[in-house]
């Protein structure tokens, strides 16, 4: 169902009088032909999922076994919402089961609006969550809709990777993203892993597939992807090259968050992937492309203090991608040379400089590991 229908149904629900509810959830009679009994198993496990989602022992008890991470995830972040301090807090958001039918004798599809009340009396829509209620051994359990989406979709297999996608897969895009994957994981010392990979036009797509059909904290995002997640990759603006994000998987696997340096795994991260976003072709950028790019740059600038860039991290590479950063890209150069005089060790040590005051918490291991600081920055 289209957002707009979605919208539409929503207006005309929440004028309509007959409204049923536990304490966590409001719900409409539905007007298709599911079975009263089903009707009624849906209601209630559905409010029950929600009941234990606002509790800190949330589980796995009502996700079906299919996509239950990536369940979890969406049902989570919500959570994350809803729970936070701030004005969203301020006032109740109620939960509306606005929508109900099945798609075959065991599966329903659902959507749930979220809505707080303010003082004015004038509702503000939060999400629209679609989910996928399955019936099996007597329970209802719980899916993101991602399979029944893509269910037509085309399946490639390149490498360790299995690329789901509607139209042709650019097979020299993905064979890149194989050799980066097996790279990246062998310099960190992990296993290679296995991944599906959704091939996805822009970041709205991305929600959609993961259940969340409208979001007032997301409702503009789109030159993102999402992943990596139970070994599952969406695409950013549709480019098989996922490497960026592949090294801060790998590195999540073997270094503290506490310890690591932002500065580092940005730094890294280009320098071994890419830079993240796609230029106007739809190209993933180069940790090379870069390089030059700033070296264009300081020769029409002159007078441009590399620390002052490096510090400030001022937008100069609009011409590629206006969110490229330029910090990430001088970092990149400077893990470089770390790697080539203190090899794997001064890798880990840069990466574990510490996550508190990140910017001196680097500097200090970039002195250490190769003699760079804040005062003889331009010139190294």
């Amino acid at each position: 169902m289209s957002l707009k229908k979605h919208l539409t149904a929503l207006f005309f629900l929440l004028l309509y009088s007959l409204v049923y509810g536990q304490e966590n959830l409001k719900y409409y009679k539905f007007q298709t032909a599911i079975d009263e009994t089903v009707e009624k198993e849906i209601f209630s496990a559905l409010d029950s999922l929600f009941v234990q989602l606002t509790t800190d022992q949330f589980d796995d008890r009502y996700l079906s076994s299919e996509l239950k991470d990536l369940t979890r995830g969406t049902l989570l972040k919500i959570k994350e919402y809803e729970t936070r301090k701030d004005s969203v807090q301020k006032n109740q958001i109620d939960k509306h089961l606005i929508s109900g039918y099945p798609l075959n004798q065991k599966e329903y599809f659902l959507s749930l609006a979220f809505i707080q009340k303010n003082k004015a009396d004038n509702p503000i829509l939060y999400y629209i969550i679609n989910l996928i209620a399955t019936k099996k051994e007597g329970q209802i359990l719980f899916s993101i809709p991602l399979d029944y989406y893509t269910r037509d979709w085309k399946k490639t297999t390149v490498g360790s990777t299995i690329y789901h996608h509607k139209e042709e897969l650019k097979q020299e895009r993905a064979a890149v993203f194989d050799k980066k994957n097996a790279a990246i994981a062998q310099k960190l010392g992990v296993e290679k892993e296995a991944f599906d990979f959704y091939m996805c036009e822009n970041y709205q797509e991305i929600l959609r597939l993961l259940g969340v059909e409208f979001s007032i904290y997301e409702n503009s995002k789109y030159r993102t992807g999402y992943g990596v997640v139970a070994n599952t990759i969406f695409s950013i603006m549709n480019n098989e090259d996922f490497s960026h994000d592949v090294f801060h998987y790998y590195s999540g696997k073997i270094n503290e968050r506490v310890n690591r340096n932002w500065i580092t795994e940005e730094g890294i991260a280009y320098w071994w992937g890419n830079a993240y976003y796609t230029d106007p072709k739809g190209e993933m950028i180069s940790h090379q492309q870069l390089v030059k790019a700033l070296d264009n740059y300081l020769i029409k600038h002159p007078e441009t203090s590399l620390f002052s860039l490096f510090e400030n991290s001022p937008k100069i590479f609009n011409q590629l991608a206006p969110e490229v950063s330029v910090r990430s890209t001088i970092a990149g150069i400077i893990a470089q040379q770390v790697e080539k005089e203190k090899g794997a060790k001064g890798i880990a040590q840069l990466i574990n400089a510490g996550s508190q005051d990140r910017l001196q918490s680097f500097l200090k291991a970039t002195d250490a590991l190769i003699g760079i600081n804040q005062e003889n920055f331009n010139q190294k």
